[in-house]
């Protein structure tokens, strides 16, 4: 295997954006007086926001309930943006430095909205760094479906045996395995499961762990 292309997810991956939505959702919940237990977020890592509002629709008795939550989430994490909360994940800079010496194409792939992974990568300092996209908002369905990586294979125009995703969530490897795309996972909140580990490329523990990775397999 040659690996021309990089598929990136964002949330969790790029960013230690995860933590920042958890702690936004458990804030909301609590101002709502609303039952927000450990696996209600972690069951949605990963995945569109249109899969978590229809559960929390029934969970929290209607979509005046979970509009509410949603507003009162999306104005904690904009703070938490604004006031320097949000922190690139370790080996970042240094990976995305070695893709464009190397000459990889890459692309994000993100469940997220395009304004909200502007707004992430402008955060970063990298929105200079990525000149291809996919959102959410680009796509029939969100992750774990395979439509944005296959929207993001067909973006960098390369087959998809020279492609290589880098993913964080179940909900992400599902969508690599849907869309028949190698998927390196670097885990975040979520430990993979023997059964993550045997659908994996393989498990790193670091986005500094990929460039070595790409180092052996591309020489």
């Amino acid at each position: 295997m040659v690996v021309h292309g990089i598929i990136f997810d964002m949330d969790g991956l790029m960013f230690d954006s995860e933590k920042l939505y958890n702690q936004a959702n458990i804030e909301a919940a609590k101002e709502m007086k609303l039952p927000f237990p450990d696996d209600y977020y972690q069951r949605f890592i990963g995945a569109s926001d249109d899969d978590m509002m229809a559960f929390f629709d029934e969970a929290f008795g209607g979509k005046e309930q979970t509009e509410r939550f949603m507003e009162l989430t999306y104005q904690r994490i904009n703070e938490l943006v604004r006031t320097g909360h949000l922190k690139k994940k370790p080996g970042l800079d240094d990976l995305i430095d070695y893709l464009d010496q190397q000459r990889i194409a890459k692309i994000i792939a993100s469940s997220n909205f395009k304004s909200k992974i502007t707004e992430f990568l402008v955060a970063g300092g990298i929105s200079d760094r990525f000149s291809k996209i996919v959102s959410v908002d680009k796509v029939k369905a969100g992750k774990p479906a395979p439509d944005l990586f296959l929207r993001a294979q067909t973006e960098l125009a390369l087959p998809k045996e020279q492609v290589l995703i880098l993913e964080d969530s179940p909900n992400g490897l599902l969508a690599a395995k849907a869309a028949n795309i190698d998927c390196l996972i670097i885990p975040d909140l979520i430990q993979p499961t023997n059964e993550m580990r045997q659908q994996a490329l393989a498990v790193l523990p670091s986005l500094g762990a990929v460039k070595d990775y790409l180092e052996k397999i591309n020489h």
